[in-house]
């Protein structure tokens, strides 16, 4: 495992990505408040979110990972 990956951020990240269909923008501007290249750092293990911003993407994977196992039942 690099890292980047050992990161808790960059694995809610990946996982909005791939769990959620989430694509950089949309955490970045409909969700955090941030610009693309901001987020884009993040998933690379570069530079880590504000601790409100962190609860914010840890709160966002809990609830696509939920709706995921809800709707693949």
């Amino acid at each position: 495992m690099s890292q980047a990956m050992a990161k808790p951020v960059v694995q809610f990240l990946t996982r909005l990505q791939q769990t959620g269909g989430l694509k950089g923008w949309d955490i970045a501007a409909n969700f955090t408040g941030v610009s693309m290249s901001t987020v884009s750092r993040w998933g690379a293990g570069q530079k880590s979110p504000h601790p409100r911003t962190q609860l914010i993407i840890s709160d966002l994977s809990y609830v696509v990972t939920r709706l995921s196992e809800y709707y693949s039942q």
